[in-house]
């Protein structure tokens, strides 16, 4: 007899995977399928909208090979901000434009001489209006390409983009939605003044619905591409980095999730944010009703990794990259790494940041730079738990999310720059398991608590106090004496 359980999908930004859960919130199976990005001059960063779909049926066709499963409800996890517009059929008129894409910062300057800068942190809980927001990207679709509006039923996001694939209807959730500059924390609901801002009326946009909603049932045509039963609930889920904070108890005050994947994030959950004009951190609602969730950002975190992979060190693994750093004392031997590859947003938000090393001698070799690029991104995590500390957002351990987690290494360093211990749950796919969680309860199929064990942890190592004080000392020095220089890419 087949397993019941339910199928949540987590859309990453360079990967998709799919994952079965059990009734009890145990993982049964997991795919992931990797696709490139179209990255290009002027700040383009696109995806194909089938890129999405076809590693979704790749990624259910082997979950479900064996015929070991009966999959009772849907629903899925995608990555904030990017957005596609699609006619009145759903077909999307463009490539997505993915969340890294900051093409339209003439659209940005525009909209900051309209809308008041406090306000408008206040009511979005974004920290500020670049080339990246959705709202500003909206506004250039408008001015530069009026033959896709005039064709435009719907500006989609991505979550929403597959949920019209899957039950024909223009929805999105509000937890996503809090990341696109066109949505209200005050009022739960579309903003109409950015709309207008923007040239457009909230008409263009899709319905709303709660995380944990059924949106609808899975059409036919969809269920034969994925192999999944014609009919089944199809669930609203939530933005991945609410959903995982979800998954790991964080929609309660006293609980910190940082997660090291693509992106380095921090989450705090609280149910009054603070909107501080020193710390702009980004607050986005959360998938519980009531609930806010403070979002410190580094724009690259595991992707900093990849970046050395790549340009340093192409042809080896990232096991056999962290064994070459493990010969490395605490401090790279004086090698500092700003990891600010796509601009900086936490602590401060200046775009115009660079990534740089610093320190480097004769006796720097390939093990100094790795261990160097895993400091520095510690070293930002540092700085973005302190801010929360500062929001009144403190915890006694952090919860240690995303591939960088699973490097006892980089764990290690983490809990010694940032003096506190870090935990790593079971179950590695956190931003899956949130969806799933929300299916469940969504549908009424969820059985037990489904909490996580805590599998690894990782203290201060004493040993490395002093080396890894000194690390941080120089990271921020350095940061502070290149402040001048970002920015100034034109000088002689």
């Amino acid at each position: 007899m087949a397993v019941p359980c339910v199928a949540a999908a987590d859309v990453g930004t360079t990967a998709v995977k799919v994952c079965l859960f059990s009734r009890e919130l145990r993982l049964l199976r997991c795919s992931s399928r990797e696709y490139a990005l179209d990255i290009r001059p002027g700040g383009i960063v696109e995806a194909d909208p089938d890129v999405y779909r076809s590693a979704l049926r790749e990624g259910f066709a082997e979950v479900l090979a064996g015929g070991e499963y009966d999959v009772l409800a849907l629903g899925m996890t995608t990555q904030g901000e990017t957005m596609v517009a699609a006619d009145h059929t759903g077909k999307p008129l463009m490539n997505c434009m993915v969340w890294l894409d900051s093409r339209a910062g003439r659209q940005a300057e525009s909209l900051r001489q309209v809308l008041d800068e406090q306000e408008f942190y206040e009511t979005t809980g974004l920290p500020g209006i670049d080339g990246a927001l959705p709202l500003a990207k909206l506004k250039m679709l408008r001015e530069e390409h009026p033959e896709i509006m005039k064709n435009t039923r719907c500006i989609l996001l991505l979550e929403d983009l597959l949920l019209h694939w899957m039950t024909g209807r223009f929805v999105s959730e509000r937890s996503l939605q809090t990341s696109t500059g066109w949505f209200s924390l005050k009022t739960d609901d579309y903003w109409d003044r950015a709309l207008q801002a923007a040239g457009v009326d909230r008409s263009i946009l899709p319905e709303l619905a709660e995380p944990g909603e059924i949106v609808g049932t899975l059409l036919r045509e969809t269920a034969e591409e994925l192999g999944l039963p014609a009919g089944i609930p199809v669930v609203a889920g939530a933005m991945d980095q609410t959903a995982a904070a979800l998954a790991m108890g964080c929609d309660r005050p006293g609980r910190i999730c940082e997660t090291t994947g693509t992106a380095l994030t921090a989450a705090a959950a609280t149910s009054s944010p603070v909107f501080s004009e020193k710390h702009r951190v980004t607050v986005y609602r959360h998938a519980v009703r009531g609930r806010f969730i403070y979002l410190a950002i580094g724009n690259t975190g595991g992707r900093a990794l990849t970046w050395a992979r790549d340009a340093l060190c192409p042809g080896m693994s990232y096991d056999e990259m962290t064994r070459a750093a493990e010969g490395v004392p605490a401090g790279s031997g004086g090698v500092v790494f700003l990891p600010f590859l796509n601009g900086l947003v936490d602590p401060d938000n200046r775009p115009e940041a660079k990534g740089c090393f610093y320190g480097m001698t004769l006796e720097t070799d390939m093990p100094h730079l790795i261990r160097g690029v895993m400091e520095g991104v510690a070293c930002q995590l540092k700085d973005l738990l302190d801010m929360m500390r500062e929001l009144g957002c403190g915890a006694d351990e952090v919860i240690s999310l995303g591939g960088g987690a699973s490097s006892a290494l980089w764990e290690q360093i983490k809990a010694d720059l940032c003096g506190i211990r870090f935990v790593v749950p079971d179950s590695a796919e956190a931003a899956a398991r949130g969806a799933a969680l929300l299916v469940l309860r969504g549908t009424g199929l969820m059985e037990g608590e489904g909490t996580p064990a805590i599998v690894r942890s990782y203290g201060p190592d004493p040993e490395n106090a002093e080396a890894s004080r000194i690390c941080a000392e120089r990271y921020r020095r350095l940061y502070r004496a290149l402040l001048p220089v970002f920015g100034n890419d034109d000088m002689p």
